[in-house]
């Protein structure tokens, strides 16, 4: 009887397969039922998309396991879809270990639909109001700047890996937005805190088993990683408990008390029903402030440990950066962020940087609405969409030499303006593009000319040189280096 059902199961799926949508763009070749998986699981899934990229062309189909999706491999491609036709890819495509393992109730990122919209507007806005791009943010980052300093300095020029201070020094920007608090980098559990953050998303992917095969979620296949979101999300609900019992209509300290306060609004003004899930709720908003946390820790500090190892390598690079730090700032002030505007060079090195290694290779996909078609080809409803950032930001027929590491390409001629390229989209683009995409770019800038400012960074003599290969999972860091930071 079982052998029966099991020859049924495999008829009615290879049936299914056979009869798979038509005019879908093209792809490499695809199993029944575990699509391309093998393939996909090759190596980092960027890369391996990029190369099926430069044979199938800028769209093109793959199987997630038995899922459709299409990604989109250059900077036209992504624009059709993402800004030209927006109303059906603006969707996002939910992954089974983000519905599975957290759920999307209260996400900032992740809902869909009006109630998305309407949570998405809401955390953009809390992020301006608490001083996202504006000056009360600038004096916490530089205030946070100094601790991050005086912690390079201990290390009295002697090689060390810089990872867990500059995790915490990124991380307490959004902790102080969103928590109202920072942490002290001595502190052992939130020092475990930002290592599960970073462990989650360095050893996730988009093309993980338990994304393409739903069901091994909840095998001790992933049991590390269950554990990892549970004590995440108890640390969020924990400081939000807090907040709870604390809370002042009158004082608002944070973003937790910012959605404190609106539910309150909602609730009174009879605004909450039963029939229609709420903008926010006490028992899901938690869900909105894990989002911010995870986002707000590793994908700058993993921009600002990439740096470090560029400055390393590219010497004369550092020195023309802190030439022009010396030469705006001088040594007796912490830098502002109305500083860039005198300072391409050093915006040229960061957008370098951005390129050369961008922390979201693969942006968190998309999904289209309903059937639609895109330069030519027809894409059914639910059919997952990739932007492949990394295979943009590396595309020949818009940068030359991509491999290079080459702030200049980001300079006019004269050297004295910045020139922002089309195809430079490392925060994503559209409706959906990173909603801390002010606060990234102030603390990029800031923490780098603090930075550099005060120390000039080499590689410890006889130790290899560090990979610039890196760590692929959601987001790409670098592998664990050390340095050495000398005094100016």
């Amino acid at each position: 009887m079982q052998i029966v059902l099991l020859v049924v199961c495999v008829l009615l799926l290879t049936v299914i397969w056979i009869r798979r949508p038509r005019n879908l763009p093209p792809g490499p070749p695809a199993w029944p039922l575990i699509g391309n998986t093998r393939g996909l699981r090759k190596g980092p899934l960027y890369v391996g998309l990029t190369d099926w990229a430069r044979q199938y062309g800028s769209i093109m189909r793959i199987w997630m396991g038995p899922q459709l999706a299409v990604v989109l491999s250059d900077i036209s491609a992504i624009k059709e879809a993402l800004m030209k036709q927006a109303d059906f890819f603006s969707n996002r495509y939910v992954t089974p270990k983000t519905r599975i393992l957290l759920s999307i109730k209260g996400s900032f990122i992740f809902s869909n639909g009006e109630v998305g919209k309407e949570r998405r507007r809401f955390g953009l806005s809390a992020l301006r109001t608490l001083g996202m791009g504006k000056k009360n943010v600038e004096h916490k980052i530089n205030e946070e700047a100094r601790h991050l300093l005086e912690s390079f300095d201990s290390r009295r020029e002697k090689p060390f890996d810089p990872e867990h201070n500059i995790l915490n020094a990124v991380s307490n920007i959004i902790c102080m937005i969103s928590f109202g608090y920072r942490f002290e980098y001595s502190d052992p559990k939130f020092a475990r805190l930002i290592k599960l953050v970073k462990t989650d998303l360095s050893d996730s992917s988009f093309a993980m088993l338990g994304n393409l095969f739903p069901f091994l979620l909840y095998t001790p296949l992933y049991r590390e990683t269950r554990k990892r979101s549970r004590e995440i999300a108890v640390f969020i609900k924990k400081v939000i408990q807090e907040h709870q019992e604390s809370f002042d209509p009158n004082d608002v300290r944070d973003i937790i008390d910012m959605c404190l306060l609106e539910i309150k609004r909602s609730e009174k003004m009879g605004a909450v029903r039963v029939d229609v899930e709420p903008i926010l709720s006490e028992e899901n908003f938690w869900r909105g402030i894990y989002d911010l946390f995870l986002a707000g820790t590793d994908t700058t500090a993993n921009t600002l440990m990439w740096i470090l190892i560029y400055m390393a390598l590219y010497p004369d690079v550092q020195k023309s950066v802190q030439k022009e730090i010396d030469d705006v700032i001088g040594s007796d002030r912490q830098p502002t962020f109305e500083d860039r505007k005198q300072m391409p060079y050093t915006n040229a090195v960061l957008m370098e940087t951005q390129r050369v290694r961008p922390v979201a290779p693969i942006a968190i996909p998309h999904e289209t609405r309903q059937e639609t078609t895109l330069m030519g080809y027809t894409l059914p409803a639910n059919t997952i969409v990739y932007a492949n950032i990394w295979a943009t930001l590396n595309d020949p027929n818009c940068w030359k030499d991509p491999e290079k590491f080459d702030p200049s390409r980001f300079l006019s001629k004269d050297g004295k303006t910045v020139e922002k390229p089309e195809a430079f989209i490392p925060f994503g683009l559209g409706r959906r593009i990173c909603m801390g995409e002010a606060l990234a770019r102030m603390e990029m800038f800031l923490f780098f000319v603090n930075l550099l400012q005060r120390f000039t960074f080499s590689l410890p003599a006889g130790n290899p040189t560090p990979s610039l290969e890196g760590i692929a999972g959601i987001t790409l860091g670098p592998q664990l280096y050390e340095i050495i930071a000398t005094k100016r």
